[in-house]
């Protein structure tokens, strides 16, 4: 709570002008232009009106405003705006003078101008200035009359019926003028009264804003309704979280603390959302208002709201006194002050609230911080065990690259041997036997049963070349892998058509090339003896770093599932695909009942000094190179 100062010295604000002496220069400068016109449409109208010469009129008025519209810019400097227009008026009554002299003098059909003329710079400047004219008009105008009574200046006469005109003419000119500043003086007054009820509202709203806090705006409220409207004592009650709590106070409100709760006036209000005029309080109804103001006359209570419409509190003023009622207009500008300051509180709390929020996340960031450091640390160390890890992933990798070339490089060496011990001997023999039996034949041409032995000895050569192609085929390292497979398709009495494309700009490994001609001879053979198919392709390609080989067909197709498990003496698609993934590539298999199958195998291209396999000795590779021709020949 924060108990509100007596009531401070202060100046109040200066009431300047309603209307700056800029703007009533514009207005009299149209007020001018208006009677000039109205007096030159009388005399083009009715010229009878014009006693003497009509151009006489004619150039008062041409003259009257020429001198109207002198210096304008002088109008703009402080200095000469003031004694600019007080000139302006009195040249206003001498024209009308010389109008009303022009037309008639007392009975002048004109005179009315004179009347507008008060009214007017009664309403534009001031209730005084106004008086202060009638008077020059009722000099000038006593001055016409006497001059035309004189014959001085030629006009209508007062003598006789007439002479009762002039006082006429001057008891009406200030009744109006009297009429007319009295009501600009309330009114003046009470536009004055509520600029600076505006300019106090306008030096609250300034304090609001440069306040330090939540804590300091009750205290500004109060103290700017008890020194602009009177009041005699005042409370804030409100709370951001609900229990009103007293924020402010004057000196003349008890210091206890609140009771909880809310007084039914209160409720009313807030009900209402309106402020509401109490001629007193009854401490049985309204306790806690009651032990806040003992003896209370004339209260004004108006609720708290901010925008979104939800209650802050309440402000309770206290006027005084034994009259009753206030001003609507004060009981509109005390709302407009308990609003602005509901709103600067609204704002405040919510800065406040903000900035304890922003505390709590900094705190947050730091401890995040302090974790992420943590992390940091922790992942270091997963880092450099992860490197540990692929470090060690990559050296099995390699000793795996390594048993895999050497188990090729066995399997090949073992097949590779074997085909030179069945070409060396069981091949050899063989030769030797159907050279014999054919030496037989021509010895014996009576025995047919020697060319029935001497075609079964051939076909067992035949089948032996067969035999040492498919165990160590020597296209394969002499002319590649595709040329490999076409004489492999060529030679395996595969009644389906077939085609190979081969579009490797570079030939594999050695290890590389055995490994996807292994794989490719077992699913052509699985083709030729399964498939049933009319067409068979198979195509070689060069993609992402390695070697792409396909293999298709269109015949009856099969359960993937079914191909896991191979007969014996084959790979079977599970021994093909760990081949493909020993050596770091993938094997796949796509194949439907009545669909086809499609097989597909990708390896990485290996470096040949890197996955060199030891050859046998030259020796063997031309006798396994040249001795399928040679039995061809033999044959």
């Amino acid at each position: 709570m924060i108990a509100l100062r007596s009531w401070r010295e202060r100046a109040s604000p200066d009431p300047s002008e309603l209307l700056s002496l800029e703007e009533r220069h514009g207005y009299l400068a149209v007020l001018r232009a208006g009677l000039a016109s109205m007096v030159l449409a009388a005399v083009v109208l009715a010229p009878e009106v014009v006693v003497g010469s009509v151009l006489r009129i004619v150039g008062a008025t041409v003259g009257y405003l020429a001198v109207s519209a002198g210096p304008v810019a002088l109008r703009r400097d402080s200095r000469f705006a003031l004694p600019l227009m007080q000139g302006a008026l009195l040249l206003d009554g001498i024209y009308l003078a010389a109008v009303v002299s022009f037309t008639g003098g007392a009975v002048s059909p004109l005179l009315f101008l004179v009347f507008v003329h008060v009214v007017a710079v009664t309403l534009l400047c001031s209730y005084r200035t106004g008086l202060k004219i009638a008077l020059w008009h009722t000099t000038l105008f006593l001055l016409v009359v006497g001059s035309i009574d004189a014959g001085i200046v030629e006009g209508s006469a007062t003598h006789g019926p007439r002479s009762a005109a002039p006082t006429l003419a001057i008891a009406g000119l200030w009744l109006v003028a009297l009429g007319t500043a009295t009501a600009a003086a309330a009114s003046e007054r009470q536009l004055r009264r509520q600029k600076v009820d505006l300019a106090s509202l306008s030096a609250m709203v300034a304090r609001l804003d440069t306040s330090d806090g939540a804590e300091e705006i009750p205290g500004i409220l109060l103290e700017e309704l008890c020194a602009t409207f009177g009041f005699e004592r005042g409370v804030v009650l409100a709370s951001p979280e609900g229990d009103l709590r007293m924020l402010a106070a004057t000196d003349h409100v008890p210091r206890e603390a609140l009771a909880p709760g809310l007084d039914p006036l209160i409720e009313r209000v807030w009900t209402d959302r309106a402020p509401r005029l109490v001629r007193e309080i009854d401490p049985a109804i309204d306790p806690r208002l009651g032990a806040l103001f003992p003896g209370s006359r004339n209260l004004l209570v108006v609720p708290l709201f901010h925008e979104g419409g939800h209650a802050l509190g309440a402000v309770v003023v206290e006027r005084g006194g034994t009259t009753s009622g206030l001003r609507r207009w004060v009981v509109s500008m005390v709302a407009q002050f308990v609003a602005h300051a509901a709103l600067a509180l609204h704002n405040a709390w919510l800065t406040e609230d903000r900035e304890a929020q922003l505390e709590t996340i900094r705190g947050l960031e730091r401890q995040l911080r302090a974790h992420n450091l943590e992390l940091e640390v922790k992942v270091a160390e997963r880092t450099e065990e992860l490197r540990e890890t692929i470090q060690h992933l990559q050296d099995v990798d390699e000793q795996r690259r390594r048993l895999l070339a050497h188990v090729v490089q066995a399997a090949e060496e073992e097949r590779r041997r074997i085909a030179n011990d069945i070409h060396d001997d069981p091949v050899q023999k063989m030769v030797v036997l159907k050279m014999r039996l054919e030496l037989l034949a021509k010895a014996n041409p009576d025995l047919p049963e020697l060319d029935d032995a001497r075609d079964a000895v051939l076909g067992t050569i035949r089948s032996m070349r067969h035999m040492l192609f498919d165990l160590r085929p020597p296209i394969l390292d002499e002319e590649g892998l595709g040329p490999a497979l076409r004489y492999f398709l060529d030679n395996s009495e595969i009644d389906a058509a077939w085609a190979v494309e081969d579009e490797l700009d570079t030939e594999p490994s050695t290890q590389t090339r055995v490994i996807l001609y292994r794989i490719a001879q077992e699913a052509l053979t699985n083709a030729r003896k399964h498939a049933h198919a009319d067409e068979i392709s198979v195509k070689l390609q060069d993609r992402d770093g390695g070697v792409w080989m396909e293999i298709a067909d269109d015949g009856v197709g099969y359960t993937p599932e079914g191909s896991v498990v191979a007969e014996p003496g084959h790979l079977g698609i599970a021994a093909m695909r760990e081949r493909a993934e020993m050596a770091g590539g993938w094997c796949t298999l796509r194949s439907l009942p009545g669909a086809g199958t499609t097989l597909e195998v990708w390896l990485p291209m290996e470096e040949e000094a890197d996955q060199h396999m030891p050859t046998v000795d030259e020796g063997e590779d031309v006798a396994m190179a040249v001795s399928p021709m040679r039995i061809d020949r033999i044959a």
